[in-house]
C-alpha cells in the first residue's frame, strides 16, 4: 500500500477524512470524561496513601520535567508545517528527509534531556530548602525515573506527530484514552496494597514505551512512513529552527507560567501547599483539556488552508465556529464549578485545608476561559510564521505573572499565586493578543467577539441557578458537619482506620471485642445511630495508638 493510498490529507473533502475528523473529537471528549472520572477516585486515594508530604513531593518534582521537555524547542510545530508543504506539493524525497531529520535530532535531544535531568537529581538546590532530607531523596529518586520517560517521549513523539498530519485520529484517541484510563486503573489496587509514588512514576514509564511500541508499529505498518538518512540537510534544519524560535520561546514561557505557581510555593511554603495548590492546578488541567479536544484535531487543517491560500473569510469562519463550541462546553463547565465546587474541593481533597482551591481554581478557570476560546489563532499565527508577537507577550506574561506571584504567594500562599496568574493572564494573552489578532493577523475580532456575546444571554439563567445554588448548597454540608451524628461518625472511623492502618486491625479487633462489639461496621453503626456509649472510644484510641512502642 503505497503514500498516497493511505494518505487522508489527500483525499480532498473525502468523507473518511470528515468522519476521522469528527470521530477524533467525540472520542477526545469520550477520553477525557472517563480520565476525569477515574481521576476524581484516583486523586483521593493517591492522596490518602501518599500523604501530604509525599504527594506534595511528586507534585514538586514535576515541574522540572516540564522544563526538560522545552529541549524539543518547539520543532513539532515545524514538522508540522513543513510536512504539510512537501506533501501538498508532492515531495516525497523531502517527506522522507524530515522523517529522517526529525528522528536523529530528537534522539538526540532524548539524550539530552538524560544527561542534564540525571546532572540536576543530584542537586538538592533546585527543591529549596523548605523539604526534609528524606523529602530531597525521594525527588531525587522520582527525578530520575521521571527523565527517562521524559526522554523517551522525545523520538516517540515524531511517530505522534506523524498520525497527526495523516489525521488518523480514531487510532490516535483510542491509544491516548487506554493510557489515560489504564494507568490510573491499575495504580489504584496498587496504591492501596502499599505501594507508593516510585511505583507510580514506573507504571507511567511501562506505558509510555507500550503507547509508543503502538505508535512506530502503526506508522511502519500502516501509514509506510517514509524515512531517509543519507544526508542531514543543516540548511533545513536552520530554516526550520528560525521558525520554531518564537515557537520556543512561547512555549517556554507557556510551561514557566503554569509551573511557576507550584515552584514558588516549594521555595516559600513546603510540600503541603504544594498539595493544596494542586488540587486546583489539576482541575485546571482537565478544564484546558476539555477547552483544546476540539482546536488540536483543527490543527493541520488549519495549516492545510494557509497552505493553499484560503481566503482570511475562510479563517474567520473555522476560527469563530471552534470558539463558539469552546465557549459553550467551558462555560457550561465554569457555572456547573460555581454552583458545586465549594463541596466538591473539600470532599475531592478529603480535608477541609483543601477549602480555598475553590477559588483557586475560580480565579484559573475564569482567565482560562477568554483565551481558550481563541486557540485555533494560535495555529493561524504558526502557519502564517506570524507567532514572534504571541511568543514575546508571553514571555512579559511569564515575567510579570512570576513578579506579582512572589509576594503574593507569600502572603496568601496558593491563592496568592492564583491571583498573580490570573492577572497576567488576563492583561496579556487576551487584552494585548486580541489587538495583534484584527491588527495585524486579519482576524475579524469585533464579529469574533459579537458571536460569543451572543451566546451570554443564554447564560444569564444558569449562571443565576449556580450563584444560588453555591450560596445555599454549601451552608447546608457546612450545617450537616457540624452536626453531633456527623462527628461521631467521622471519629468513629477516624479511629477505627488508625488501628487498622498501623496495627494490622489485631489491636482494634481486640478492643472491639471486649465492649462486645465484633467489627468496625458495628462501631460506625452505633456512633452514627448516636451510642454515647462508645463515644470516647476513638479519641481513647487515638491516645493509645500514639503511646504504644
Amino acid at each position: 500500500m503505497g503514500y498516497n493510498e493511505v494518505s487522508f490529507c489527500e483525499k480532498e473533502g473525502g468523507a473518511l477524512k470528515v468522519n476521522q475528523i469528527r470521530a477524533g473529537a467525540v472520542l477526545s471528549y469520550v477520553s477525557m470524561a472517563l480520565s476525569t472520572i477515574i481521576s476524581l477516585v484516583y486523586t483521593p486515594i493517591m492522596l490518602e496513601r501518599l500523604g501530604d508530604s509525599e504527594f506534595g513531593v511528586y507534585q514538586a518534582v514535576l515541574p522540572i520535567i516540564s522544563y526538560l521537555n522545552l529541549l524539543s524547542f518547539g520543532l513539532g510545530s515545524a514538522y508540522v508545517r513543513y510536512y504539510s508543504r512537501f506533501r501538498a506539493t508532492g515531495d516525497k524525497k523531502g517527506c522522507a528527509k524530515l522523517n529522517g531529520m526529525f528522528l536523529i535530532t530528537y534522539l538526540v535531544l532524548g539524550a539530552a534531556v538524560l544527561v542534564i535531568g540525571f546532572g540536576l537529581s543530584y542537586c538538592d538546590v533546585i527543591f529549596g530548602k523548605k523539604l526534609t532530607p528524606e523529602e530531597i531523596a525521594l525527588a531525587e529518586k522520582l527525578l530520575r525515573i521521571m527523565t527517562v520517560n521524559a526522554a523517551l517521549t522525545f523520538p516517540i513523539s515524531v511517530f505522534e506527530s506523524h498520525v497527526t498530519i495523516n489525521e488518523r485520529y480514531l487510532f490516535q484517541k483510542i491509544v491516548a484514552m487506554g493510557k489515560q484510563v489504564l494507568n490510573p486503573l491499575i495504580m489504584i489496587p496498587l496504591l492501596i496494597i502499599g505501594y507508593r509514588s516510585v511505583t507510580l512514576t514506573v507504571v507511567s514509564l511501562i506505558f509510555t514505551i507500550l503507547s509508543g511500541i503502538l505508535n512506530i508499529g502503526y506508522c511502519l505498518t500502516k501509514l509506510r512512513m517514509p524515512f531517509s538518512f543519507r544526508r542531514y540537510d543543516f540548511g533545513l534544519l536552520r530554516e526550520m529552527f528560525s521558525f520554531t524560535l518564537y515557537v520556543f520561546i512561547s512555549i517556554v514561557v507557556d510551561n514557566f507560567n503554569w509551573a511557576i505557581d507550584r515552584q514558588l510555593l516549594t521555595w516559600f511554603q513546603g510540600s503541603t501547599s504544594v498539595t493544596v495548590y494542586s488540587i486546583a492546578a489539576q482541575l485546571n488541567t482537565f478544564y484546558l483539556a476539555f477547552g483544546n479536544a476540539i482546536s488540536n484535531v483543527m490543527t493541520p487543517r488549519v495549516h492545510r488552508l494557509v497552505a493553499e491560500n484560503a481566503p482570511m473569510r475562510t479563517l474567520d469562519a473555522l476560527f469563530t465556529r471552534v470558539g463558539r463550541l469552546q465557549f459553550i462546553l467551558l462555560g457550561g463547565i465554569l457555572l456547573g464549578f460555581v454552583a458545586i465546587g465549594q463541596s466538591f474541593v473539600v470532599l475531592w481533597g478529603g480535608d477541609e485545608k483543601f477549602a480555598v482551591d475553590y477559588w483557586v481554581a475560580l480565579l484559573l478557570f475564569f482567565s482560562c476561559l477568554w483565551t481558550n476560546v481563541q486557540t485555533v489563532g494560535i495555529e493561524i499565527q504558526r502557519a502564517k510564521n506570524m507567532h514572534k508577537f504571541r511568543s514575546l507577550v508571553y514571555l512579559g506574561v511569564a515575567l510579570g505573572n512570576a513578579a506579582i506571584s512572589v509576594p503574593l504567594c507569600i502572603k496568601w500562599e496558593g491563592l496568592g499565586a492564583a491571583i498573580g496568574t490570573a492577572i497576567a493572564t488576563l492583561i496579556g494573552n487576551v487584552i494585548l493578543m486580541n489587538w495583534y489578532y484584527y491588527r495585524r493577523i486579519g482576524l475579524n475580532i469585533p464579529g469574533f467577539w459579537r458571536h460569543i456575546f451572543h451566546l451570554v444571554p443564554a447564560m444569564l439563567l444558569p449562571a443565576a441557578t449556580a450563584v444560588l445554588l453555591a450560596l445555599t448548597a454549601t451552608p447546608l454540608v457546612w450545617a450537616s458537619r457540624q452536626s453531633a451524628a456527623y462527628h461521631r461518625y467521622m471519629d468513629a472511623l477516624n479511629g477505627s482506620v488508625l488501628y487498622a492502618r498501623e496495627h494490622d486491625g489485631v489491636w482494634l479487633e481486640r478492643k472491639l471485642r471486649e465492649k462486645g462489639y465484633h467489627g468496625p461496621e458495628e462501631v460506625l453503626l452505633a456512633m452514627a445511630a448516636g451510642g454515647d456509649q462508645l463515644a470516647v472510644y476513638p479519641m481513647e484510641t487515638k491516645k493509645e495508638a500514639r503511646e504504644m512502642p
